[in-house]
Order: C-alpha cells, then sequence, then structure tokens
C-alpha cells in the first residue's frame, strides 16, 4: 500500500513537471512567497492601527445608541407637547366661543336698559 501512494506521488510530479501550463510555477511561486515576506510587516504594523480604529468604530457605535436614545426621548417629550397644545387649543377656541356668546348676551342686556321705559297709563276708576 505505501509503495502504491509512494508512486502515485511521483507519477503525479512528473505529469505535473512535463505539463506545459506549470512552467514557471516554481518561479511564480518563490515571487509569490518574497511578496508575501514583505507583506508580512506592514500587516503586522497595520494590525494595532486597525485594533484602534476599531475600538474608536465600537466608541462612535456606542455614542450614536445613546444619542438615538435621547432622540427617543425627545420625540415622546415633543409628543406629550402636542397633546397638551392641541388640548389647550380646544380649551381657547371653547372660550372663544362662550365669550362670544356672552358678549352677544351682555349686548342685549345694554339694548335693553338704554331703551326709556314705557309709560304706563294710569287707569281711571270709574
Amino acid at each position: 500500500m505505501r509503495t502504491y501512494l509512494l508512486d502515485t506521488e511521483e507519477t503525479t510530479r512528473t505529469v505535473i513537471a512535463n505539463d506545459p501550463r506549470h512552467d514557471g510555477l516554481e518561479l511564480r511561486v518563490t515571487r509569490l512567497e518574497s511578496s508575501m515576506a514583505q507583506i508580512g510587516p506592514a500587516l503586522k504594523e497595520l494590525g494595532p492601527v486597525l485594533g484602534r480604529m476599531s475600538a474608536r468604530l465600537d466608541s462612535l457605535d456606542h455614542r450614536m445608541e445613546a444619542m438615538d436614545r435621547r432622540l427617543d426621548a425627545v420625540d415622546r417629550r415633543v409628543a406629550s407637547v402636542d397633546r397638551r397644545l392641541d388640548a389647550t387649543n380646544r380649551v381657547v377656541g371653547a372660550m372663544s366661543v362662550r365669550l362670544m356668546d356672552l358678549t352677544e348676551d351682555v349686548a342685549d342686556i345694554q339694548r335693553r336698559l338704554s331703551r326709556p321705559p314705557h309709560p304706563r297709563r294710569k287707569r281711571r276708576r270709574q
């Protein structure tokens, strides 16, 4: 079994080595590894920067959530003030109607009082 697996592995390598699609593959892998060796230190330097940015974004997210809660509270207060203002407007409207009625009643009373009384004739006794 071991011999079979080793033979199969060697055959695969021979096929890959003879395949023209894989010409220069070793060179490309070497270049890629070389590039990764240069990228590695840059990524190590970038790691802490990304960590600080992440912490700042988390802090900003918490602040935004707090602001959102405050705005919700303000919205509830505004809605409460709107309801109170509507109630006040209804009361003022009703009071205006009653005041107009009262004004008409006073004007009617003034007209009645400003008329001279009708002189009554005395009845003669017979």
